[in-house]
């Protein structure tokens, strides 16, 4: 048997031709672009939906807790801190942190140009939060007569980083202030970019006349996003009646939505490229047999079982998948490093909330994609193979 092998492998060597090379290098090439274009996608959808998402949850935490009956009003019904949630969070392990926050309409105004707006008071650890999202920020200003505004309202009211504006607040009676620009926020998301200015939470409470233990609601934030629901069952345990529960994937559900449709195309663009990876694959061991037909009657003619045949264009796919993968998987990781360390393609920030490329490198992720590829070509090399069995001997011969 062993023979016969190696006869069949020197056999096989010397008959290949220039036109069988060539068509080994061209699947080559298609199936290395085919799966490095799969693999960078894949990566660059990942990083796209962890920086909105990321976005989200620096600004809103994970989940939100507010009373029951608030409705359009944040000053009505107010929760306790020193009762329900506030209090029992540190005996839930995953969650990070709790911050307090006290919201408040208000008009902004500067220099003539004035705009409405929600005024969102907080302590200074949620300044920690959102930092990576500033675009500028002045440490020295003291925040308690600051506030943080966002990149889109600056240029739509013309102030700038250290600038005095005029906060009016609708409240009874109507109250007036005016605060320094401490920070620019830059999100790209309307639904935060539009409305909210950050401030002082302390603030809000001089002006609704409420005590330090009276709050709006809450923003939890946890250690892994991907424990929220796990988390806000636990909650539960320890809520009070009136603590109205909400994740920020329920909140925000629209954009969460949007995301979710983008797994999609990335699943679509998968079985494209199994589909086409299959073709290519029948489509080229076709080629070798029709090619190797002489060699494969003087095998049969030798006595060689069809296995050990099969076994030959099994190699060549083989080795077709396994330079493809090395060649694409080496160029992917090359790229994600250059996108990730240096952020060479841009992005129109208007449309895509982002003004570069984001990639993410998931190395499981990667080798799940390589290893089912991997199976479902080698599965599909068994369509051409079948057909070598049904050629005889003298058909082989005469063939050439």
């Amino acid at each position: 048997m062993k023979v016969l092998n190696k006869i069949a492998d020197n056999l096989w060597k010397s008959n290949s031709s220039v036109y069988s090379s060539l068509i080994k290098k061209i699947s080559i090439t298609t199936l290395t672009i085919g799966i490095f274009s799969m693999i960078v996608s894949s990566s660059i959808l990942d990083g796209f939906q962890d920086s909105i998402k990321n976005k989200i949850f620096d600004f809103s935490g994970h989940i939100n807790v507010s009373n029951f009956g608030n409705g359009l009003s944040f000053k009505n019904q107010p929760i306790k801190l020193d009762e329900g949630i506030n209090i029992k969070y540190k005996e839930i392990a995953e969650i990070d942190i709790v911050i307090p926050f006290i919201m408040i309409s208000a008009l902004i105004e500067k220099n003539n140009n004035s705009d409405g707006l929600i005024f969102k008071g907080v302590n200074e650890d949620y300044l920690s939060k959102i930092l990576p999202h500033l675009s500028s920020f002045n440490k020295s200003i003291n925040f308690s007569n600051s506030i943080i505004i966002s990149e889109s309202q600056s240029e739509r009211l013309n102030i700038s980083l250290n600038d005095t504006v005029s906060l009016f607040f609708p409240n009874d009676p109507p109250v007036f202030r005016k605060l320094i620009i401490k920070g620019i926020y830059d999100t790209g998301l309307e639904e935060f970019d539009d409305s909210f200015v950050i401030g002082d939470i302390n603030l809000v409470r001089k002006i609704y006349d409420w005590d330090m233990n009276l709050a709006s609601g809450l923003n939890i934030y946890l250690e892994n996003a991907s424990q929220t629901n796990s988390v806000i069952t636990k909650i539960r345990r320890n809520s009070l009646y009136n603590e109205f529960l909400e994740t920020s994937q329920s909140k925000y559900s629209q954009v969460f939505d949007w995301l979710s449709l983008l797994d999609k195309n990335v699943i679509i663009f998968f079985i494209i490229l199994s589909f086409v990876a299959c073709f290519n694959m029948i489509s080229v061991i076709l080629i070798f047999i029709m090619d190797k037909t002489k060699t494969i009657g003087i095998l049969k003619s030798f006595g060689t079982k069809n296995s050990i045949i099969y076994s030959i264009f099994y190699k060549v796919g083989a080795e077709i998948i396994i330079k493809s993968i090395l060649i694409s998987n080496f160029l992917s990781f090359g790229f994600i490093y250059l996108q990730s360390k240096y952020k060479i393609i841009g992005l129109d920030k208007d449309n895509y909330y982002l003004d570069f490329v984001p990639i993410k490198f998931e190395f499981s992720k990667i080798i799940i994609l390589n290893m089912s590829l991997i199976i479902i070509i080698l599965l599909s090399i068994y369509i051409p193979i079948y057909f070598i069995g049904k050629i005889s001997v003298n058909d082989n011969v005469r063939f050439n």
